[in-house]
């Protein structure tokens, strides 16, 4: 067991709101003399918010102030607005309407800033971005000078979520799920961002992809979908009047073929698509065929070493259903 810290149970963004807030307040005239180094670290972290400013100093701190996580004043200038995650990801392009709603207030230097400490699918359209390396860069510099248990206790628990994240580089798939929290998170987001999946064939997918945690009766699992053909592929496999998508999808260990049904006729399209999978790639494997919409044409397993050669595999396999190789035939 490791060190007691605060913030493996002060977890939730309310927690953390306060940690920004107790920090920053640090730049703030009250509080400028009780400790130099924290007063030096807020001043830091305000240069990445307002990056203009020669020297930034807080004037004012606000919590939920029009449901804006933390709204603070700069220098009498600037309004920032903080929108801060912690574990889950962006939604309904909250940050611009926060804008626009400080902006129908008249205040005309609004900056908005996301602050994430965990890797999600998607950024939120902010003016600034902090990450959770940013803070780590930052706070590297101050946490022992400081001497200051909080900052040390929220330094650390950053730390342990860094090392959680990249946990793919050196540990084996079987313990992915067993002993680590954000370690898919970091592994698709590492598949995404070195485009070890495919998102930008135009003449095939439509390029959308997402990921997240994918609960169910079976327990659950990480799940990134890609790769999903365009109507124009599934109407030249004579799939469109059968089938809604079909798809690529990682389930923790598996990649996964996916399509969903749209037609009585689905069913026989699944187990016509996975002959002719099974055909190209004899290492898939099927499940059984329960009727449903989302179902599962076959999959392969990889693991920590082989997951490029792996995928590539699958797409390839995609590629050459969409080419003209396999057409539906009804009876």
């Amino acid at each position: 067991m490791g060190k007691n810290n605060l913030f493996d149970f002060a977890t939730s963004e309310l927690s953390q709101d306060a940690f920004i807030c107790w920090l920053l307040n640090f730049a703030h005239e009250d509080h400028l003399r009780e400790n130099r180094y924290l007063t030096e670290c807020a001043q830091k972290l305000l240069q990445k918010m307002v990056p203009e400013e020669e020297k930034s100093f807080v004037t004012d701190i606000k919590q939920q102030y029009k449901n804006i996580d933390i709204l603070i004043e700069v220098n009498d200038k600037y309004s920032v607005i903080i929108e801060d995650k912690t574990f889950s990801n962006t939604h309904d392009d909250q940050i611009n309407r926060y804008k626009n709603t400080l902006i129908a207030e008249g205040r005309e230097n609004t900056k908005s800033v996301y602050f994430k400490i965990v890797e999600q699918p998607f950024e939120e359209n902010a003016d600034i971005s902090i990450s959770r390396g940013d803070l780590l860069e930052i706070f590297r510099a101050y946490v022992d000078k400081a001497q200051n248990n909080i900052l040390r206790d929220y330094y650390e628990y950053l730390l342990e979520i860094d090392k959680d994240v990249n946990a793919y580089k050196n540990s084996e798939i079987e313990i992915w799920r067993r002993d680590y929290n954000h370690v898919y998170k970091g592994f698709f987001t590492h598949l995404v961002k070195d485009n070890i999946i495919q998102t930008k064939e135009d003449n095939v997918i439509n390029g959308h992809y997402n990921w997240s945690y994918i609960s169910n009766p079976s327990g659950g699992f990480w799940g990134l979908w890609w790769f999903s053909f365009k109507s124009e592929c599934l109407d030249k496999c004579n799939l469109l009047k059968y089938i809604d998508e079909l798809y690529l999808e990682i389930e923790d260990n598996h990649i996964v073929i996916k399509m969903v049904g749209n037609s009585e006729q689905a069913q026989d399209v699944r187990r016509s698509l996975y002959e002719c999978c099974k055909s190209i790639i004899p290492e898939i494997k099927k499940k059984t065929f329960r009727k449903g919409k989302h179902m599962t044409v076959g999959y392969i397993e990889y693991d920590e070493k082989n997951y490029r050669e792996k995928i590539k595999a699958m797409e390839d396999l995609m590629r050459q259903i969409c080419s003209g190789q396999y057409i539906f035939k009804t009876e």
